[in-house]
């Protein structure tokens, strides 16, 4: 059989046979996960994996129970594992060292299966007290170029060796593709250790299967007692660049840039239908199906889904790897030889883990959890983060959401208010999460507001399902809970899922949107290649855009625009454009 460490393979061995460093790793792995949690734990033997280590230790997140700091330090000192892993105490917390760096460690504080560990003046470190006087969070931009703001943050706990446990905040997600800045903020934390990112030419992320990089910048820092958190903003500013424009048809020159103009305008006064972006569904439109599972119950479907063949284009490696995964009972009557499968499912999952990129959260989260606890399907999915859960969760609702406005516009229209319509009549607290709903409130609009014309299509608003919400008393209301009944469940599973960490109380959302502060320029150019608009990083080093004299031959003449404008939270840009160019 052939084993792997760290996607390398290893030469052929004898049957059942493994090399002692893989066994003492995956062994190590199982008893630290009991002890720091599944995330940390992969976070730790992903590092300890690593052949070129840039970091010479990881530090575990501040651990407060005494005797589970006496466990790790038992376990790292442990005659099995002392040669593969070391760590010591630094300000109040654990950093657990990679062997290429064990010379590095302080010498008098290092722990190993032959060294106690060393006795400082005095035996317990002193924690630095925060300053009474200064705020608690530290709030800045954040600046990043092909990088997702999930990594981007868990880059910048890396690398500023900030407390994973929370790492750092922030109002919303920006996608890889963009070049993006966004409000952050950080708990206790100095000035100059997020100043260091800044040092850096560019750092993990981005495309590292081919070499990729990806650029983050943290700057504008200012102390606060507000942190910024997860759905608290009003708002997205968008500059987007339109390339290589094409008309559809056979126009002039003259012809396109009217075309050009008077759709810009017609974008500045009309609004779009209010649709949840297919982001919002996942790269394999899926994340709504596993949420559908989740409310019926139905944990080992969910995760089915997740771990399931996708048709995105999986690199060979990690497409094996989920055909293992979908193959792993062959031959086992499930129901008959439990614990046959138990083993089966447990040995695989093992497998499987290896064979996940460093991107693939959800899969190496639930087969880490399979490898100790296999079948137990509810506790594997839970071990997911509660952002990915709550994710799957929303994108279910968005599905319907999404589904019940088609439906809105197609048999009311996308001008007037009907009755048995909803309308928001209060926009509820700004400074709360853009899923909650304190504050907003609602209303039927009955026939005697659509005589006096008291609502406009802009005040109407379709309903997030939740345990908490209203619904229109109309057609969209019947055409709703015929969707759920379509799938088998009712409204009632919203306020009763198997998770007790997430709650879908629901929320109002705008069936339509309307941009603010729209501008735009249609641009004219030659070269392919040539860039459109100056980068917030290009601006501040006062770097411009380099252009080459191109053979001006009007047969090869571009066209394109640049556009801006500020849409609501969770109003999505891609949607936007999608009305502007008349294009699915």
């Amino acid at each position: 059989s052939e084993s792997a460490v760290d996607g390398v393979s290893a030469e052929k061995e004898s049957e059942g046979a493994t090399s002692k460093a893989e066994v003492d790793l995956n062994s190590f792995k199982e008893s630290l996960c009991d002890l720091v949690g599944d995330q940390t734990g992969n976070e730790v033997i992903a590092f300890l994996q690593q052949d070129e280590p840039t970091e010479q230790f990881y530090t575990l997140p501040v651990i407060d129970d005494k005797q589970v700091r006496r466990s790790i330090h038992q376990l790292i000192k442990s005659a099995e594992f002392n040669s593969a892993v070391r760590a010591n105490n630094h300000e109040g917390r654990i950093r657990v060292w990679h062997k290429a760096f064990f010379d590095k460690m302080p010498k008098d504080t290092f722990v190993s299966g032959s060294n106690k560990q060393g006795k400082s003046k005095s035996n317990k470190q002193k924690k630095s007290d925060w300053p009474r006087d200064r705020p608690n969070f530290l709030n800045f931009v954040l600046y990043k170029e092909n990088i997702d703001t999930g990594t981007a943050a868990k880059d910048v706990t890396r690398f500023a060796r900030l407390n994973p446990k929370r790492g750092i905040s922030y109002a919303g997600m920006k996608d890889k593709r963009g070049v993006t800045t966004q409000f952050c903020s950080a708990f206790r934390v100095e000035k100059e250790q997020l100043l260091a990112i800044n040092k850096r030419d560019s750092v993990g992320g981005g495309n590292s299967s081919t070499k990729g990089s990806c650029i983050i910048r943290v700057g504008n820092l200012t102390y606060s007692n507000e942190e910024v958190k997860l759905g608290a903003l009003i708002g997205n500013r968008f500059d987007i660049v339109l390339r290589n424009i094409d008309t559809g048809e056979n126009d002039d020159h003259d012809t396109i840039r009217r075309k050009l103009e008077v759709a810009g305008e017609g974008f500045k006064h009309c609004g779009f239908i209010n649709y949840f972006g297919m982001q919002r569904f996942g790269k394999s439109v899926d994340t709504h199906e596993v949420g559908l599972q989740v409310l019926k119950g139905n944990f080992e479907g969910a995760i089915d889904i997740i771990m399931r063949e996708k048709a995105d284009g999986d690199s060979p490696r990690v497409l094996e790897a989920r055909r293992t995964w979908a193959k792993r009972f062959d031959g086992i009557n499930v129901k008959e030889e439990e614990e046959k499968a138990s083993e089966v499912e447990a040995k695989c999952a093992r497998q499987v883990e290896k064979q996940c990129s460093r991107f693939m959260m959800c899969e190496k989260s639930i087969v880490s959890s399979l490898s100790r606890k296999p079948r137990d399907y509810k506790r594997a999915f839970t071990s997911i983060s509660k952002n990915m859960r709550s994710m799957f969760l929303h994108a279910y609702q968005s599905f319907l959401w999404n589904k019940v406005a088609s439906f809105r516009i197609k048999t009311g229209g996308s001008t007037e208010v009907r009755e048995g319509d909803l309308v928001l009549l209060e926009e509820g607290d700004t400074n709360c999460r853009t899923s909650g709903l304190k504050g907003k409130r609602v209303k039927v609009v009955d026939e005697l507001d659509i005589k006096e014309g008291k609502f406009t299509i802009e005040d109407v608003v379709l309903p997030l399902v939740g345990s908490r919400i209203e619904y229109p008393t109309g057609s969209s209301g019947t055409f709703l809970m015929e969707l759920l009944e379509e799938d088998g469940i009712s409204k009632d599973a919203f306020g009763q899922i198997g998770d007790k960490e997430i709650s879908l109380c629901g929320d109002y959302r705008k069936l339509m949107c309307k941009p603010a502060d729209v501008t735009f320029v249609v641009k004219e150019y030659y070269d392919p290649l040539q860039p459109l608009i100056d980068t917030d990083l290009m601006d501040l080093s006062g770097t411009s855009i380099e252009t080459e004299e191109a053979q001006k031959d009007e047969n090869f003449l571009l066209f394109g625009m640049v556009i801006g404008f500020t849409l609501p939270p969770s109003a999505y840009a891609t949607i936007a454009l999608r009305e502007l160019t008349k294009r699915p």
